[in-house]
């Protein structure tokens, strides 16, 4: 049969990308193209496969999009020199581009991409061949899922973006931007209906109902929805899965670790007896199927540059190698600094000496912990001592991290570690229960919401939080404290910045919104990088702006989307070109 090359819209008109092919490069479109591919299930279910993939992109690389967002929060700045290390965002945050190293652009390619195979099923599945009704309705309902996590990402980052509701076979150059709670009650719908069908029992890597109703929680906190939130939220809790709360895995017999080790093992993510994942990304090497290149590079990525020359002994000399095989460098990892954690993460938030979180036996890797592993310096295997140093270099050699996290032992590169391959946690009940605390905390039940955080507390062996104690501060900080490397940080402080600025609480407004707002406000006050607004690393110092609440779209897809008009954010460039935004959804667009 001869193959029909459907070209989907905005491979053009958006600049995309697929994960790991050029849009010049019709091939990989092509293989989910011909009309014979969507005859049946296992046509369809392949697409699934493809959009279960392609969500790894986002924990798998040297940056990758949670990269992006946590050096975009209070959490943590861009430690490396590189020109393109994203530090100055007033000149370096532009619709023109981001450079490669932080590609802030990603995001939007890939995103896209995802819509558009979702659709290619919902588009097409009615006229195909499944007898099986509930199994079309898994089909559609994981389709669903697809398509709404990635819109509850783009408008978040982007704000205000196009909604495609469905597949497109010839190229459309008239796009029109749709106003982001016009997407967010769309995908509210949508989600209400998909959780209805998603099975309660998965294979490791693809959406569960409790995965569907997670996402659900999400959306209606994005929406001020809150009553719907605490009801979606208690769904998935009371779904059959549970917080771990005993040791178990692979080490579980070892006294020296405890279960928050092993919850964050690569050999446990995936355990089904692992009761908390909801959803977990596969990467296991040597089967290439499931197997993502590189690994997940989490050492390179959240590990500082120890190794450089910038760590001197008490002569002056340097005194720490990243020498391959050097007992020291397999053991700390060879970090690059990617992503660097900043004192409200690294000592601020952690007051609790029971909380395990922060256990410097095992899980936690104090600067304290490093010595001078160079053979050649006379204070060899002494304790490593910054004084010697020049304090500036501290940015990017000096400051610890959560071992029990970013410590993924190395298939590849045994010898001289970045982070080898290991699922890793995209939905985990730990979450579900911050989400529902926060729900409460919008509904001002603040014992409810003290209740769930204490779930994941006690967990921890952390203090329990009393009511008096919650606010969306603390709330922020329990989510800083368990869901590091795993949740887009970006993305939570501007919903949650849009929450008040829609509710009008704190003084803070949608009609400011580009000028005042909550993300902007809590940076400021927990990262003293950005607060400073003059530290120089490199050839750019440490600044951000209001209207950096929302990334810049890519002028691409403005640019080539002659027949239509797609909004430029507040801040930057092109803005000034803007038109209201859609407030229906059809399938005229």
């Amino acid at each position: 049969m001869k193959k029909i090359k459907i070209l989907i819209a905005l491979t053009f008109i958006l600049g995309f990308l697929s994960c790991s092919d050029s849009f010049l490069d019709i091939k990989p479109l092509s293989i989910f193209t011909p009309e014979s591919i969507y005859t049946d299930e296992t046509g369809f279910k392949g697409v699934l496969v493809t959009l279960r993939k392609n969500l790894r992109f986002e924990f798998y690389g040297q940056v990758g999009a949670i990269g992006c967002e946590i050096i975009s929060s209070d959490m943590a700045i861009a430690a490396n020199k590189g020109a393109d290390a994203m530090h100055n965002y007033d000149t370096q945050l532009l619709p023109t581009g981001t450079g490669s190293t932080y590609n802030f652009f990603e995001l939007w390619d890939v995103a896209y991409n995802q819509i558009r195979n979702a659709n290619v099923v919902l588009s097409r599945i009615e006229k195909a061949d499944i007898k099986n009704e509930t199994t079309k309705k898994e089909i559609v309902a994981e389709a669903l899922f697809h398509r709404s996590y990635w819109y509850y990402r783009l408008v978040h980052v982007f704000g205000d973006v196009p909604f495609l509701s469905k597949e497109y076979t010839e190229p459309k150059i008239d796009f029109y931007t749709h106003a982001r709670k016009t997407i967010l009650t769309k995908i509210q719908e949508d989600m209400n209906v998909a959780v209805l069908s998603l099975p309660v029992n998965v294979v490791p890597g693809a959406v569960s109902r409790a995965a569907g109703y997670h996402m659900l929680a999400k959306i209606c906190l994005a929406n001020s929805k809150f009553n719907e939130a605490v009801t979606a939220a208690t769904a998935a809790i009371n779904g059959g899965n549970s917080l771990m709360t005993a040791r178990f895995g692979q080490v579980a017999s070892d006294p020296k670790y405890n279960v928050i080790w092993d919850l964050h093992q690569k050999e446990n993510k995936s355990l089904s007896n692992n009761k908390e994942a909801l959803l977990v990304v596969q990467d296991k090497y040597g089967f290439p199927d499931a197997e993502v290149v590189g690994g997940t590079n989490s050492l390179r990525r959240y590990a500082p540059c120890w190794w450089n020359n910038y760590i001197k002994d008490p002569s002056g000399k340097h005194a720490m190698t990243d020498a391959s095989g050097n007992k020291y460098t397999i053991l700390w990892g060879r970090g690059v600094g990617y992503v660097r954690t900043i004192n409200y993460y690294n000592y601020d938030i952690w007051k609790d000496p029971k909380d395990l979180r922060h256990d410097t036996l095992v899980n936690w890797f104090p600067t304290e912990k490093f010595v001078y592993n160079n053979p050649t310096s006379a204070y060899y295997l002494q304790k490593a001592q910054i004084k010697y140093s020049n304090a500036k270099d501290t940015i990017h050699c000096w400051f610890p991290f959560p071992y029990y996290k970013i410590y993924v032992a190395d298939e590849e590169r045994p010898l001289q570690p970045y982070g080898g391959h290991s699922d890793w946690y995209v939905f985990r009940l730990a979450e579900t229960y911050l989400l529902r605390a926060e729900a409460y905390y919008w509904l001002n039940d603040f014992q409810k919401a003290a209740d769930d955080i204490n779930m994941v507390r006690n967990r921890a062996k952390a203090t329990p939080v009393t009511a008096a104690q919650v606010d969306i501060n603390y709330i922020l900080d329990e989510r800083a404290r368990e869901l590091y490397t795993e949740e887009p940080r970006k993305t939570e402080l501007t919903r949650i910045a849009f929450i008040m600025a829609e509710n009008n609480k704190l003084g803070y407004s949608i009609a400011n919104f580009s000028t005042k707002n909550y993300w902007y406000d809590r940076i400021m006050e927990k990262n003293a990088f950005y607060k400073a607004g003059n530290i120089l690393w490199g050839t750019n110092v440490y600044k951000l702006s209001p209207f950096h609440v929302l990334w810049p779209v890519p002028a691409s897809a403005i640019e080539s989307n002659a027949g239509g008009v797609i909004n430029q954010n507040i801040g930057y460039i092109g803005s000034e070109k803007n038109q209201a935004p859609l407030t229906v959804i059809d399938n005229n667009q």
